[in-house]
């Protein structure tokens, strides 16, 4: 009996981790042409989610700074936005941006977007940025 037990936890864990996985994979990327395009009609709000220090070093114009982790204290604060809102990051696949989409929408914040390609992308490109 103990072991079935233990197989269930298991089995539930995994099947979390594969929706978890799923729900970071459904998150709509936005590309940096539409980016910029919403940012110069001024319809986005435009969320950098990497740590300060990173932050204070360069960003993309307009962006404001919420670390990942603080993400579900700020998540009242964007309820009712009209905006778009895309968040950001500079890890591979946008994983971290994904995810704090993902946290807003769980807490009442529906069809955030993560920018494809990221900080990265936005520096390889040449993009401006803002100190």
């Amino acid at each position: 009996m103990a072991r079935l037990a233990q197989a269930l936890a298991l089995a539930a864990a995994l099947g979390g981790a594969t929706l978890s996985a799923q729900a970071l994979r459904n998150v709509e990327r936005v590309s940096i042409d539409d980016l910029k395009a919403m940012m110069a009609a001024t319809s986005v709000v435009l969320i950098d989610v990497r740590e300060p220090a990173s932050f204070q070093k360069g960003r993309i114009p307009g962006a404001i700074n919420i670390n990942y982790t603080d993400i579900p204290k700020h998540a009242g604060r964007f309820a009712g936005e009209k905006r778009t809102i895309v968040t950001y990051c500079a890890c591979t696949n946008e994983t971290t941006a994904a995810r704090a989409a993902v946290d807003l929408g769980a807490r009442g914040v529906p069809g955030v977007k993560a920018l494809k390609g990221g900080w990265d992308e936005w520096v390889s490109r040449r993009e401006t940025i803002e100190k």
